[in-house]
């Protein structure tokens, strides 16, 4: 004889099938896409830019911010500066060139603490201006 269970919630319910941990990623994403709709609305056009650094073996740290799109005499000082100042410092006043209100002081505290943020982050950034490894060169 089979063993039936009865279900106490209502069929078709989705909180009846969903486990916290479900729920607790399904309000994170909905949080995440109120608050990207409200930054366009503020600034236009928003990129977020995601960088998972490891910690050590087992524990790994993502980051995650909200950039305009730079500028051009923004890109200009940060080609300028890289040269004269050096990629970490050149990267970092690009970014919070670039960086929206809302996420400039956790990046400064995050830059603080892992630098090389900057770099990685600065090179995504450029590549929305066209600085990128993808273009091909072909010999006729």
């Amino acid at each position: 004889m089979e063993d039936m269970k009865k279900n106490t919630q209502p069929e078709g319910s989705a909180a009846a099938n969903e486990s916290t941990e479900q729920r607790e990623l399904r309000l994170k994403r909905e949080a995440e896409i109120k608050r990207e709709a409200e930054l366009r609305e503020k600034y236009g056009k928003v990129y977020r830019v995601t960088q998972t650094v490891p910690i050590d073996d087992s524990e790994e740290k993502e980051f995650a911010y909200y950039f305009k799109r730079p500028s051009v005499p923004s890109y200009d000082r940060y080609i300028k500066s890289a040269a004269q100042a050096g990629i970490t410092k050149a990267s970092k006043v690009f970014m919070l060139d670039a960086v929206v209100e809302e996420d400039r002081e956790a990046l400064l505290a995050d830059m603080e603490e892992y630098p090389g943020v900057a770099i990685t982050i600065g090179n995504k950034l450029t590549e929305l201006l066209g600085l990128t490894n993808t273009a091909n060169l072909k010999k006729l």
